[in-house]
């Protein structure tokens, strides 16, 4: 089957399952109009994606949140929550409880309606193994279906990639048992370093069972890297459930820009994928520094673009 023929089927099956999920979309998500982007209005995605689906990674505040532990810290992480509800959020992905136990970051999500359908957290490597037990009963008081390493290490031979991926399913397996899913989530990388035909991306996902291991697909680090994110989805299928929304902006330096701001056809990778798609998180990697970036904003023309609100 030719890939045109490929993305026609996938684009009509696409339109079909969207025309069910769309039903109870939630209204526009604040009263104040989003500002203007730098390249022009923040367009919509094209087909509206659910709220219910649309999720945000909180390495986006990481910068204004910080690393600590202390007092101020969690006050900072508790307004980034209260804020993100504001805006229409329904689901976070954390990568930090700053310093509170699953418990109060639990009250935390229940206090400003938020879920956190998935989280980043470290679980190890085959070097030094993660305490995976701990991290899923975690995931059960937090919510958690869906939880992985912010990233991959760099390894260099395929060995050292093969030994990872069993590690991880390893560590996928135990997930399933307690009803939970590791995912992998990439960086450039994986899809830079190869072994002939095959890319370190490829390696763990052949080493690993689909019903341990699964993808969170993170779409700028793909395009980065030279590779179209809709081969990685027709390769993979559903075995990719999650998208880190990250749009690319070729004009400057290929930076990560403001999702809508950019210039990934967002709009062509979500028909590809069909409906296997579990949620669409919004991210944007801090700018440390830079007094320009405002993760709120960030965060906000993100979900006006994949819900199509107006504000």
């Amino acid at each position: 089957m030719s890939r045109t023929l490929r993305h026609a089927l996938r684009a009509a099956l696409f339109a079909a399952l969207s025309s069910l999920l769309l039903v109870g979309l939630v209204g526009p998500a604040s009263a104040a109009p989003p500002p203007t982007a730098e390249r022009g209005e923040n367009s919509c995605v094209g087909r509206p994606v659910p709220a219910r689906l649309v999720s945000i990674q909180l390495w986006t505040f990481a910068e204004y949140i910080g690393f600590g532990t202390d007092a101020a810290t969690q006050a900072r992480h508790e307004e980034v929550l209260r804020s993100l509800s504001e805006m229409g959020y329904r689901n976070v992905e954390p990568f930090t409880l700053s310093g509170m136990t699953a418990e109060q970051y639990a009250e935390l999500l229940r206090k400003y309606r938020l879920q956190a359908p998935a989280r980043h957290v470290s679980v190890g490597t085959p070097e030094e193994p993660a305490d995976i037990e701990q991290i899923l009963a975690e995931n059960r008081v937090l919510g958690v279906k869906y939880f992985g390493s912010g990233g991959t290490p760099q390894y260099t031979t395929e060995a050292e990639w093969t030994a990872y991926a069993e590690y991880l399913d390893t560590v996928g397996e135990q997930a399933r048992k307690a009803g939970q899913w590791l995912m992998v989530h990439n960086h450039n990388w994986e899809f830079e370093t190869t072994f002939g035909d095959r890319t370190a991306f490829d390696v763990l996902m052949q080493h690993t069972e689909r019903r341990h291991v699964v993808s969170q697909l993170d779409l700028y680090w793909v395009a980065f890297a030279g590779t179209d994110p809709i081969d990685v989805i027709e390769e993979y299928g559903n075995r990719v459930r999650l998208f880190h929304v990250k749009d690319l902006n070729e004009g400057i330096e290929r930076r990560i820009e403001i999702v809508g701001r950019g210039d990934l056809d967002f709009a062509s990778i979500f028909r590809a994928a069909g409906g296997s798609t579990r949620y669409y998180v919004v991210e944007h990697d801090p700018r440390f520094g830079d007094p320009t970036f405002d993760p709120f904003v960030a965060a906000e023309e993100g979900f006006a673009h994949l819900t199509c609100s107006t504000r």
